[in-house]
């Protein structure tokens, strides 16, 4: 065997058994980006799934009350709830068997005078309730004879926050109304009174202290809303995060809010508790539903229907009651249903949560429409196109044609 010279290095070489710290880091940031990465995007797929699965529901849900009113040969309906954190969104939903309506007796118009004296009272009573003083020169009284409206109340079948349509028929206009003069605990009265919880909206043609508002020609003729029946079930809630936005939807006026001095009101300070889509047994809709055409509800996300909204409101005036009121006469004729995304230069109103560097980027909505003569659902993406860069149409952060989509029939994915 021949031998290593003596002057020659022998070179071990160990065995790797390990990592350095660095390596270690390296993966782990490595691991933590792809990860971030990954629950980013399960999230928008998760937020944009919402929405669109809110829309798909009430689809079903109104498809499913048509269905159950053709194969019972009788109306069936859906009565949307108010949120409760929200009152101008709709969270949750429910089948109905219609109510019917009450129209007996005659009734007459009157200006506040609760002892029917026939004297218009005086001061700065609370008529409605609200803790704000009201006119008592407005009229607030219908009084009924041959009405039975003691009964229905003794009954449970009349009480507080009902409508009445005066007069009958569809050129009457919604009230709610308050059964404060009205006392079960004493025999009926021939007459009987119910309050409205809004002025009547013709101000009579008497003498304003006379309490009778109109000499002659003045409605005679009624019918009270009476209350649904609601099917044996649990309400359905909408999907977490997600509401329908009355605001930016396309409704009835009778859904509407009231708005002071416009000359016509939905008997509401703000949206109808009686939002009710109810199908015959033919198919088609009926009743509130049935003027409105076309119903359009703008499903969007939550947050979107609160901060853009508040947002808003608060640059109409700096008293939030007049704003509010402002804003109420806006929706009655157009949507609020903002661009995809806010940039303040465009919309200054949104400076506070949006600016020219970070626009605020409206997250996923949907139209979900509903054809009253056909009864017909469909779901439609919303045409979020602002302006056209004229001096006639400038941008202004709003959509200009929202449910253009739903008009032109191009579908939902």
């Amino acid at each position: 065997m021949k031998r290593l010279p003596q002057s020659a290095s022998v070179v071990v070489v160990k065995e790797r058994r390990g990592y350095t710290l660095i390596e270690i880091l390296i993966v782990v940031g490595i691991i933590v980006l792809l990860l971030t990465m990954t629950l980013m995007t399960v999230r928008f797929t998760r937020d944009g799934d919402r929405v669109s699965g809110a829309a798909s529901q009430i689809q079903s849900f109104l498809g499913g009350a048509r269905d159950r009113a053709i194969y019972a040969r009788a109306p069936r309906g859906v009565r949307f709830f108010l949120d409760t954190d929200n009152p101008r969104t709709v969270s949750s939903m429910v089948y109905i068997d219609p109510s019917e309506t009450w129209s007996d007796g005659v009734i007459q118009l009157r200006r506040w005078d609760p002892g029917l004296d026939g004297q218009t009272d005086g001061g700065t009573p609370d008529i409605n309730q609200d803790g704000v003083a009201d006119d008592p020169a407005n009229v607030w009284m219908v009084a009924g004879e041959g009405t039975a409206w003691w009964e229905l109340k003794r009954r449970g079948l009349l009480f507080d926050g009902m409508r009445i349509r005066i007069p009958k028929g569809p050129n009457g206009n919604w009230y709610p109304i308050n059964t404060q003069l009205i006392n079960i605990t004493q025999a009926p009265t021939t007459m009987q009174t119910l309050v409205l919880s809004i002025p009547y909206r013709d101000p009579g043609n008497t003498p304003l202290n006379r309490s009778i508002a109109f000499e002659s020609g003045g409605p005679e003729d009624y019918e009270i809303q009476l209350a649904p029946k609601i099917l044996p079930m649990e309400p359905v809630v909408l999907p977490e995060g997600t509401v329908i936005d009355l605001d930016g939807s396309k409704l009835p006026d009778g859904w509407r809010p009231y708005v002071s001095g416009a000359g016509q009101s939905s008997g509401n300070s703000l949206y109808s508790q009686y939002i009710d889509m109810v199908y015959s047994s033919r198919g088609n809709l009926i009743g509130d539903a049935a003027s409105g055409g076309v119903i359009h509800l703008y499903v969007c996300d939550r947050e979107d229907a609160t901060i853009l909204k508040e947002e808003y409101v608060k640059s109409l005036d700096n008293d939030p009651a007049t704003a509010l009121n402002l804003f109420n006469a806006q929706v009655r004729t157009s949507s609020f249903i903002p661009a995809d995304a806010l940039i303040a230069t465009i919309a200054p109103w949104a400076a506070a949560i949006a600016s020219d560097d970070s626009p605020f980027n409206v997250k996923d909505r949907r139209i979900v429409s509903v054809f009253s003569q056909t009864g017909a659902v469909s779901i439609h993406p919303v045409n979020a196109r602002d302006g056209d860069a004229t001096p006639q149409n400038p941008a202004n952060g709003f959509a200009d044609d929202p449910f253009l989509f739903s008009e032109i029939g191009e579908s939902a994915k």
